[in-house]
């Protein structure tokens, strides 16, 4: 049975076909009481009939599941259309004015048609409505054909409007759950600095009292033992900082800046020399494009963090170009077999990033010849100039 909500919507398409149908049949009774149409009684009384069945089935189904309307749309446009030619052969063909019920029937379904579909019943309709309509005098092609162009143009016109509002909703929905993600891990973020990052400093704070007061009767090992912990411990503050850092929301920051400074704790953690290249002229991003490129980023330098050793050089470079803005992150570290690692180290979260924004990754690494990743995401200009990046490697 269908749920409130989807009953509400039903209802709204099919109140208005009960009334066209019974608009019809009025007319046919009244046009058939006044003599003008050649048909008998029994045949009117056929079609009248039929044009009942196909409303009291799509009123039947719908009330049933709503959502079973739309895998029946193509056998219930094709009955329709059949009774609709019909209907308009037997009464008058061309003078008839049931070929507008054609005009009721495909813009209400070009809503929720797929295009080949539409198009299909589209060349149906001429077919049918000129099969209804023969023979035509010469001077009646003219009409003829503005009708089929009229039915089909407006149709066309419906379903690209709907289908453009469709993919806006999609777009507004993910933009919308990206907000919510952003404001969660905010929220983590948060939670990290207030929680286990204070109780890590206070560990860390505890422990270094403790050692200066036991340095004077502690032995070398003893001591030793003790800065471990304590370097243990700070290492541990270090990563929970950067995942702070990583959970922050960076859609509404310059991302250049963002970038920089990312590169920059990352080639410090390392022991590294950092060759960042980010340009003061960036093109202008969408919040999402802003929130995925900064997650590769991150991810690709946290990659390097851990994956690369001892790394002597580390290159971040970023470029706009021909419509494209590119991504690089390079280091001389100690490289991979892309093919061993297969998908891990965050690689499939990274290709699907770059993939739901329409670019493309590209990694290049080897055994003892350091790693290279570079993101291309297509992008609109923002000026007239094109940025190249200069020291990458």
């Amino acid at each position: 049975m269908a749920t409130l909500p989807e009953y509400r919507r039903f209802t709204r398409v099919n109140l208005p076909v009960w009334v066209i149908v019974g608009a019809a049949a009025f007319w046919g009774v009244v046009g058939k009481l006044q003599g003008r149409f050649v048909l008998s009684w029994e045949q009117l009384g056929l079609l009248i009939a039929l044009a009942l069945v196909s409303a009291a089935a799509r009123t039947w189904v719908g009330l049933k599941d709503p959502r079973v309307m739309y895998r029946l749309t193509l056998p219930l446009v094709l009955f329709d259309l059949s009774l609709i030619t019909l209907a308009t052969r037997f009464t008058g063909g061309f003078e008839s004015q049931i070929w507008l019920l054609y005009f009721a029937l495909l813009t209400s379904e070009a809503a929720v048609m797929p295009t080949r579909l539409l198009l299909f019943a589209l060349g149906l309709t001429a077919v049918g409505y000129g099969w209804a309509s023969a023979p035509l005098a010469p001077d009646q092609w003219n009409d003829f054909g503005f009708r089929i162009a009229a039915v089909s143009l407006v149709s066309w016109l419906i379903h690209q409007v709907y289908r453009s509002h469709a993919e806006y909703r999609m777009e507004l929905a993910e933009l919308r759950e990206q907000y919510d993600l952003a404001q969660e891990r905010e929220r983590i973020a948060r939670e990290f600095h207030d929680g286990l990052g204070h109780h890590l400093v206070s560990a860390i704070r505890g422990l270094e009292s403790l050692r200066r007061r036991l340095k004077p009767h502690a032995d070398t090992a003893a001591d030793c033992a003790l800065q471990e912990q304590i370097d243990i411990l700070r290492a541990a503050l270090d990563d929970t900082r950067q995942t702070i850092q990583q959970r922050r929301a960076p859609e509404t920051t310059d991302m250049r800046v963002f970038i920089r400074q990312t590169a920059e704790r990352v080639a410090q953690r390392l022991g590294a020399q950092l060759h960042c290249d980010c340009p003061d002229a960036m093109p202008e991003l969408t919040p999402l494009q802003t929130l995925m490129l900064t997650r590769v980023m991150q991810e690709a330098l946290s990659n390097v963090m851990k994956h690369a050793g001892r790394p002597q050089n580390l290159w971040v470079a970023c470029a706009w170009r021909d419509g494209w803005l590119e991504m690089r992150v390079a280091d001389d570290g100690d490289g991979f077999d892309p093919a061993a690692v297969l998908e891990g180290m965050g690689l499939s979260n990274m290709r699907e990033r770059i993939r739901t924004l329409g670019g493309e990754l590209t990694i290049q690494s080897a055994r003892g010849q350091g790693t290279t990743v570079l993101a291309r995401v297509p992008v609109q200009p923002s000026n007239g100039t094109d940025t190249h990046p200069s020291g990458g490697r």
